[in-house]
């Protein structure tokens, strides 16, 4: 019995997570400290609008910023959009969100921060999808319209050839 009281003590400490505002971090070469020991923030920023509204929220590890998501504005915690980030502190995925959460936008991105490829869900089933090189459409596009037939388009360097 002690050695599952233990196990849950440390299985706590090493999931749970300060959540603080903004008002209680600083930042400094690109990393988060806590005002009140100077050490490296792990755990989330949260911005509250009124008593109980999570405008949205940043988390970091060991000082690192690895996500940031927005809430639609309601009674409910609905995501609106997340973006996450690489060590550098660049975009490399960002998710929208409608307010339904039926249809999704997803884009990824390089290390340089460009456009690597677009895909775009509804209902959980991939109705558009484009690839991109040095931030220009590249390769062969394909859209599912409303009437669910398939759309494609051949990309050369930002331009359409097809």
């Amino acid at each position: 019995m002690r050695n599952i009281l233990i196990l849950l003590l440390i299985s706590f400490k090493i999931y749970a997570q300060d959540i603080l505002n903004y008002k209680e971090v600083y930042s400094e070469n690109y990393l988060t400290y806590r005002n009140d020991n100077d050490k490296l923030f792990t755990g989330k920023i949260q911005k509250i609008k009124q008593k109980n509204h999570i405008v949205f929220e940043v988390e970091f590890i060991n000082g690192q910023l690895i996500k940031n998501t927005t809430y639609f504005n309601g009674k409910e915690k609905i995501i609106a959009d997340e973006k996450f980030y690489n060590s550098n502190r660049k975009i490399i995925k960002h998710i929208k969100y409608s307010s339904d959460n039926s249809y999704k936008w997803i884009t990824y991105y390089e290390d340089n921060g460009f456009k690597k490829l677009e895909e775009d869900y509804d209902n959980g089933k991939l109705v558009y999808k484009c690839d991109y090189v040095n931030n220009k459409k590249n390769g062969i596009s394909f859209l599912i319209d409303k009437k669910g037939e398939l759309k494609e388009c051949k990309w050369e360097n930002g331009k359409c050839i097809k």
